[in-house]
C-alpha cells in the first residue's frame, strides 16, 4: 500500500516537473529570441534649428469704434415735410438730410428783416437831425438801440429756421432712417445714426507688464471673422496713463484704415502690434515643442556607427526654455542650438535612444506670419 502510493506520487511529480521545466524553457528561449531583436525603426519629420531674426508681436482681442459717430436727433419740432436720402446713404459734412415744416418761420423772418430795415432807416434819421443839432445825443443811442435788437430778431428766427433743415454734421455713413415724410417729430427724436467708417478705431488693452514695450505710433493690424482673408493696418494713436486695478491692464487704442468701409462700430477684431526686431533667435515649429507640466522638451536627433560601419539616428529628449511664439514658430532661449536636429512630428512613440527614420515628405507648418484664415 505504502509502496503504491510512494509510486503515485513519485509519477506526479515527474509529470508537473516536466510541465513546469518545459514552460521554463520556453519562457527562457522567448526572452533570449526578443533581447536579441533590434528595436523597431520610427518614422518621423525634422527640422534644423535656424537662427532667425525675431520680429515678435503682442496680440489681443479688441473692439471697434467710429473715430466719428453720432445719433442724430431733431433740435426742434415740426412735420417731416422732406427726407433727402436713402437708408445707410454716404453723405458729406453739410449735406441736407431732413427738412422740416417752415413756412411760419419764413413769415416771421420776413418780418424781422423789415423791421431791420425801418431800424436802419431811423438810425440815419436821427444822425441826420443829430448833425443839425434838432435833437439829442440819446435820441441816436435809442434808434442804434433799436436797430440791433431788429438785427438779433433776425438773427434768432434765422437760427430757428435753419433748425428745420437737419443736415449731416460730418461725413460718413448713415444708419437706418427712423423718420418718414409727414411724420410729426418732437425735439430729441431720433433721425438716424451717422458713423465715419474710414479709418477706424480699434480698442483693446495690453497686460501691464508689456507697457514698457509699446508706444504711440507703432504699427497694429486687426482682422476680424466677418472677414477671415482682409487684414486692416495702421497706427496705435493712445496709451491710457492709468492701469486698471481690478484686471492690471493698460487701455489701447489704435487707428486703422477701413477704405471699404468692411469693419463697422461695435466688431469684435484680433488685434496685434509688431514689437522690436531681435537678432540671431533660435526657432522652432511650434509641434516640436512637447509641453508638460514638470518642463517643455523636444527630441534632438543624433548620428553614429554601429558596429557594421551603419550611420544609425537615434533621439535624445531635451528640456528647453520657450519664449513667445509668432505665428506657427516659437522662440527657443535655452536647451537647443543652431544647427542642430529636432524632431517634428511622431514625438508620442519616441523615448530615448529610440531609432528614427526621416521622412519630411509632409512637415508642420513653420510660418512666422501665417495668413489669415488659413488653418
Amino acid at each position: 500500500m505504502k509502496m503504491r502510493m510512494f509510486l503515485t506520487l513519485l509519477g506526479c511529480v515527474i509529470v508537473f516537473g516536466g510541465v513546469f521545466g518545459f514552460k521554463a524553457y520556453v519562457d527562457y528561449q522567448t526572452e533570449q529570441a526578443m533581447s536579441q531583436r533590434s528595436a523597431p525603426v520610427q518614422t518621423i519629420s525634422a527640422t534644423e534649428a535656424v537662427a532667425d531674426t525675431w520680429r515678435p508681436e503682442l496680440t489681443a482681442v479688441g473692439s471697434t469704434s467710429a473715430v466719428r459717430g453720432v445719433d442724430i436727433t431733431s433740435e426742434t419740432t415740426g412735420r417731416v415735410t422732406a427726407v433727402e436720402v436713402d437708408d445707410g446713404a454716404s453723405v458729406e459734412a453739410g449735406d441736407v438730410l431732413v427738412e422740416l415744416d417752415s413756412e411760419g418761420l419764413q413769415a416771421d423772418l420776413r418780418g424781422a428783416r423789415a423791421e431791420a430795415r425801418l431800424a436802419e432807416i431811423e438810425l440815419e434819421r436821427q444822425r441826420r437831425l443829430r448833425t443839425q443839432n434838432v435833437n439829442s445825443e440819446s435820441d441816436v443811442d435809442r434808434a442804434e438801440s433799436g436797430l440791433e435788437q431788429a438785427r438779433a430778431r433776425v438773427d434768432g428766427v434765422q437760427a430757428a429756421l435753419d433748425k428745420k433743415t437737419i443736415r449731416a454734421p460730418f461725413t460718413g455713413r448713415l444708419g437706418i432712417l427712423q423718420i418718414e415724410q409727414g411724420q410729426y417729430i418732437d425735439v430729441g427724436v431720433m433721425i438716424a445714426t451717422l458713423q465715419t467708417l474710414d479709418p477706424i478705431e480699434v480698442d483693446f488693452t495690453v497686460p501691464q507688464q508689456e507697457l514698457a514695450r509699446i508706444e504711440s505710433g507703432q504699427s497694429v493690424t486687426a482682422s476680424a471673422e466677418a472677414f477671415p482673408e482682409r487684414e486692416f493696418t495702421g497706427v496705435i494713436r493712445a496709451i491710457s496713463p492709468k492701469v486698471e486695478r481690478s484686471t492690471r491692464s493698460v487701455a489701447v487704442r489704435g487707428r486703422v484704415d477701413n477704405p471699404d468701409g468692411l469693419l463697422r462700430p461695435g466688431m469684435f477684431v484680433r488685434t496685434s502690434v509688431r514689437l522690436e526686431e531681435q537678432s540671431d533667435v533660435i526657432t522652432l515649429p511650434q509641434t516640436a515643442i512637447t509641453y508638460n507640466p514638470y518642463g517643455d522638451s523636444v527630441f534632438l536627433v543624433n548620428e553614429s556607427e554601429n558596429d557594421e560601419g551603419e550611420t544609425v539616428k537615434t533621439v535624445e529628449r531635451k528640456f528647453v526654455r520657450t519664449g513667445e511664439t509668432r505665428g506657427d514658430q516659437v522662440q527657443i532661449l535655452e536647451g537647443v542650438e543652431e544647427g542642430q536636429t529636432v524632431v517634428t512630428s511622431g514625438q508620442l512613440k519616441l523615448r530615448n535612444g529610440s531609432r528614427v527614420e526621416i521622412d519630411n515628405s509632409i512637415e508642420p507648418t513653420n510660418d512666422p506670419s501665417p495668413e489669415v484664415g488659413n488653418s
